[in-house]
């Protein structure tokens, strides 16, 4: 086996290094998804005078030359990529520093990758000067413009020379005007002063720095060459806003609405919103944070709760159930999603009981670390039918018992190859059968199981050893139709080459109304964490799983489903619900006038048709008329 030398191993860790923190860039080019049309990086080179220090076999921008060569010859030819370089062109004098520290060229504008261009610019460099990194770092991120995911990659073998502006304050700047934006640092043969500042530009960046000194590096990158991001949680539903009193909070409908709140630190503030519930119907609220990591460690904990629900007309009516204590999401890559819950129930009580106006309190926090970003909250609003009499007994009997063990067949063969969602909004619809799929340390796939009443289905999981010692399990699990959890399981993958876990059904999938959902999409997920909290957050693991459907399609069960369309605008007052009868705080006036409406709307079909018809027979009848008198004129007219 031939032994690389020294400058040579420095040059292959390099080139890994950049191909690693690329690979990130590309992930949704290379890998397929939705953003890979707006999905672009700038890559910026380090020309200044100490690229020109002889190692022991080259100088530093020679090898830098071969790293970034062989990175372009892998790039796939549908990455956007440009390429930026600075101190390339004016000299370091001490007298030069005005012009040295604007000495920024864009070689290659961003676009699809041109190979012989990008070659072309890449061996024609020759350093000279200082190391305007803030500069650059603006430069580029201005060619990149403010769509869609941005990448910037730094490569550097020093510090900042051109100061101010201070590069790390312009990383955090950049960075909190683009949501979209990572700024990842890769440090070449640098010393303490230079890993600091460039570590500090990564983190400030929301991106990671790397770096390549030895062949140590190589090893440590390996793994990064296949790396992809973390697939995203894509958001929907009509945008509101809470309110901060309850003078200014409006009305929700039915559908799905979403908001961004900075969660509280030191005190609990309340956040409002109304809701109106139809007569005949129950409220059914269900909260999501979405909160992602990336898989890296936060020490930080966010919370939902409330702080009171009131009905503001009739305090006495209505019965109110929510999330026990509260719910929370951990920086550290919990499993699955833990949506707050809010049931505004009839319960038997008189039909004429008004509910039309109902006040929540909302509460988002958190504890430990600060969370320095905006949380998104989807709200989904659903209105639940009450049955008729006899109905939810009749439901309830036929139930299968929560307590039951799956009793049919589930194995794991044959699996068929999908991409799961990112979330419970782009979940992907799948049937009974075996299935395989990947996923990186911090995200979710999310898939959607149409279930009928009396049924509830069954997952079972397996997965090889872990593709990094980081990588230590795997959880998996159920949300209804209302999104509640309905149970969850997990693999372990240290220290096995495969686990395989028993079967995961639902703990309650009883459908019987007024207390669930009668039938409707199921949500399975799978997460994966992260050992430690390892910045290695991009290497795929494989698992494969099984569906089954448990029982029989019912007889007679509900036939309501929960909807997951975007609601109505939100509403200075209260939303009517089509499907419902005229909410309480309609005059009888106005309930006999949109009744009658509703009457002669619903004979149109007859009434039109007859109206035409009728007046046909009217224009064929005077037809007639008018032939007749005109021949009768004619008959008693004189003879000439």
């Amino acid at each position: 086996m031939k032994t690389l030398s020294m400058p040579a191993r420095m040059r292959a860790a390099f080139a890994l290094v950049v191909a690693a923190v690329l690979t990130v860039a590309w992930a949704p080019v290379v890998f397929g998804q939705d953003e890979a049309a707006d999905s672009k990086a700038m890559l910026i080179l380090d020309a200044s005078s100490s690229m020109l220090e002889e190692d022991a076999d080259g100088s530093r921008i020679d090898a830098a030359k071969q790293a970034a060569n062989d990175l372009v010859d892998s790039l796939p030819a549908t990455a956007n990529m440009g390429l930026m370089v600075y101190g390339a062109n004016e000299s370091d004098a001490p007298d030069n520093r005005d012009a040295g520290c604007k000495d920024i060229e864009t070689l290659v504008p961003v676009g699809k990758v041109d190979k012989g261009k990008f070659t072309s610019a890449i061996n024609g460099l020759t350093p000279k000067g200082y190391t305007p990194m803030g500069n650059s770092l603006r430069a580029a991120a201005k060619e990149l413009g403010d769509e869609g995911q941005r990448s910037i990659i730094l490569v550097s073998d020093g510090i900042d020379s051109c100061a101010p502006p201070p590069v790390c304050e312009v990383a955090k700047e950049l960075a909190a005007d683009g949501v979209d934006l990572a700024i990842h640092t890769v440090g070449f043969k640098v010393d303490d002063a230079a890993r600091e500042e460039l570590q500090c530009i990564a983190e400030a960046g929301n991106g990671e720095f790397h770096e390549a000194d030895d062949a140590g590096s190589l090893a440590e990158t390996l793994k990064f060459l296949s790396q992809r991001d973390v697939g995203k949680y894509k958001l929907k539903g009509t945008r509101f806003e809470f309110a901060d009193n309850p003078e200014d909070a409006k009305w929700l409908g039915e559908g799905q609405y979403q908001t961004k709140v900075k969660p509280d630190t030191n005190t609990k503030k309340d956040r409002y919103f109304r809701v109106s519930v139809p007569e005949k119907h129950n409220a059914l609220i269900s909260i999501t944070p979405v909160w992602q990591s990336n898989g890296n460690v936060r020490h930080a904990d966010l919370f939902l709760d409330t702080s009171d629900i009131t009905n503001e007309v009739d305090s006495s009516c209505g019965d109110v159930s929510k999330t026990l204590g509260n719910s929370s999401i951990f920086g550290n890559a919990m499993f699955g999603i833990d949506p707050y819950e809010i049931a505004l129930r009839r319960d038997g009580q008189d039909d004429n009981c008004d509910m039309s106006t109902w006040l929540i309190g909302m509460q988002v926090y958190q504890t430990g670390e600060e969370i320095t970003e905006d949380v998104n909250l989807e709200v989904n609003v659903f209105y639940e039918p009450i049955p008729e009499a006899g109905q939810a007994e009749k439901w309830k009997n036929q139930k299968i018992s929560s307590q039951s063990k799956f009793s049919g067949d589930i194995s794991i063969t044959n699996s068929q190859e999908i991409t799961g969602g990112s979330g419970f909004n782009d979940a992907v619809e799948i049937t009974e059968g075996s299935y395989s799929d990947k996923i990186v340390p911090g995200e979710f796939r999310f898939y959607k199981i149409p279930v009928s009443w009396g049924q509830r289905p069954v997952i079972k999981l397996k997965t090889p050893e872990s593709e990094t010692s980081d990588h230590d399990g795997i959880g998996f699990g159920f949300h209804d139709p209302l999104r509640s959890e309905a149970g969850s399981g997990s693999v372990s993958m240290t220290g096995q080459k495969a686990d395989e876990s028993d079967p995961v059904m639902p703990s309650d999938v009883a459908w019987f109304a007024p207390k669930s959902p009668p039938q409707g999409y199921y949500f399975a997920w799978v997460g994966m964490g992260s050992k430690g909290g390892s910045q290695i957050t991009g290497v795929e693991q494989p698992y494969e799983f099984a569906v089954a459907l448990d029982g029989e399609p019912g007889d007679g069960g509900p036939d309501w489903q929960p909807t997951y369309e975007d609601g109505p605008e939100p509403s200075d007052t209260p939303i009517q619900f089509d499907s419902a009868n005229v909410p309480k705080e309609t005059s009888k006036e106005d309930s006999a006038e949109d009744a009658q409406v509703a009457e002669d709307s619903s004979s149109a079909g007859w009434v039109v048709p007859a109206m035409i018809g009728a007046g046909i027979l009217l224009v064929v009848l005077l037809g007639v008329l008018l032939f007749l008198l005109n021949r009768n004129k004619k008959n008693q007219m004189p003879r000439r």
